[in-house]
């Protein structure tokens, strides 16, 4: 048997396991949790319990050196291998935030990492004279982001652990991080004096079902994961003054083995304005 035939067999074998019920949660569970990045497993009611079920053996949460490279040349090189092109799931915020650009120039990048937004939306429109991007992201990120400074010319974009600091912007945007932060968006909006006019949520997991709490496995590290209630988040933000402008999906799901009933079948993201 050659190489392409054993292949074709193994992943025929694979699929058989997925789709078998009952077999395919030991399989999830027992195989792919332990040895695949952003899968998932177990079932908690709190970030806390959650983050107690970790193995001590592991390490905890995304702060960790080894998602980032050792030299800000390093960092550079991989960020522009990442914004060399653009994933589709990326126009709904690109299209939303030109439209915001209209009437704003102050951006906080909620979980932005070392600055992917920001890199990657400037190679499709012009960003308004005056731009103040601030990104928000742990340390480990934050120390990345900065050293890239020395070495990119950036205008206007500046790095932070503190969401306090989102006081004051016009837009904010976070893209794939709720699910990894124990407050809620209505949470950290609710410390703000003065509220974002503009809000983009972006690639996050919900259902129709009770919150809840699981744990992901990132290889190097395990991080707790939010499946939130769609319903539940929109109304919190209306009663907070915003409207619902547009929404979308992303088509990624997630499973968490032995839990059919908190099965994720989209991903999801919307632009929020504030009313006036």
């Amino acid at each position: 048997m050659n190489e392409p035939q054993s292949q074709g067999l193994k992943q025929i074998f694979r699929d058989l396991l997925v789709s078998t019920p009952i077999v395919s949660d030991y399989y999830l569970h027992h195989w792919v949790f332990p040895k695949t990045s952003a899968s998932c497993s177990h079932l908690f009611s709190s970030f806390g319990a959650a983050t107690q079920a970790i193995p001590k053996r592991v390490e905890v949460g995304y702060n960790q050196p080894e998602f980032y490279s050792k030299s800000p040349a390093e960092n550079i090189k991989n960020m522009e291998a990442v914004t060399s092109f653009t994933k589709p799931i990326d126009y709904p915020v690109m299209v939303w935030l030109k439209e915001a650009f209209n009437d704003s120039k102050t951006v906080f990048d909620l979980g932005g990492n070392t600055g992917y937004g920001y890199y990657t939306y400037q190679k499709f429109f012009a960003y308004p004279s005056g731009l103040k991007w601030k990104v928000c992201d742990l340390p480990e990120a934050v120390k990345a982001g900065e050293q890239m400074l020395s070495e990119i010319d950036s205008p206007g974009l500046s790095y932070t652990t503190e969401v306090a600091d989102a006081n004051g912007a016009d837009i904010f945007i976070t893209a794939g991080t709720l699910q990894y932060m124990e407050p809620s968006l209505i949470e950290l909006l609710n410390k703000l004096d003065t509220k974002p006019r503009h809000l983009i949520v972006h690639h996050v997991p919900f259902y129709d079902g009770k919150e809840y709490f699981t744990l992901q496995n990132l290889l190097e590290s395990y991080v707790p994961y939010k499946i939130q209630n769609k319903q539940q988040f929109l109304d919190s933000l209306k009663l907070l003054g915003y409207e619902v402008i547009d929404t979308w999906q992303i088509p990624r799901t997630c499973r968490i083995p032995f839990h059919p009933e908190c099965f994720v079948d989209a991903y999801s993201g919307f632009y929020l304005r504030l009313a006036t």
